[in-house]
């Protein structure tokens, strides 16, 4: 019985993560030019930061990320508390970049492309519930137990 258990969660998982995918190919296939060019150099962006950031960390803190007995919200409360201000301030940075790109990207959406993020949202938020009614609780928390 727990093998079939696993069996049929591993393949609501597997089946999630396809969905996700699809939406992420359909909606890609939806935008301009300029809009993947957005998506593509804030991608890049984003990984630059995220080097420079990583060049900050202390020993301590990089020995709380390798830290494999700790949950990640453990390791991210561990983290806040140990931030020098300069680490602070980099994220806080990285946080308003992050909003200025998002609204700029949202201005650029034409109406139709806007409905059909918010069909899409509509679409998986139904499957979010029909997950959670029938006892794989959503958002992964089958993984967990992997």
């Amino acid at each position: 019985m727990a093998i079939a258990a696993t069996v049929i969660t591993t393949g609501a998982v597997l089946a999630q993560d396809m969905n996700r995918e699809q939406v992420r190919t359909q909606t890609r296939e939806n935008l301009t030019e300029e809009q993947q060019q957005m998506i593509q150099e804030r991608k890049q962006e984003r990984i630059m930061l995220r080097e420079e950031f990583k060049a900050t960390l202390t020993e301590e803190q990089k020995a709380i990320l390798q830290n494999q007995e700790m949950t990640r919200e453990q390791k991210r409360e561990q983290l806040k508390a140990c931030f020098t201000e300069e680490q602070q301030a980099m994220l806080q940075n990285q946080m308003q970049v992050r909003e200025q790109h998002k609204e700029a990207f949202k201005g650029s959406l034409t109406e139709s492309q806007k409905e059909q993020i918010r069909a899409r949202a509509r679409e998986g938020s139904r499957e979010t519930t029909r997950e959670m009614q029938s006892g794989n609780g959503g958002n992964g928390a089958a993984r967990k137990g992997q």
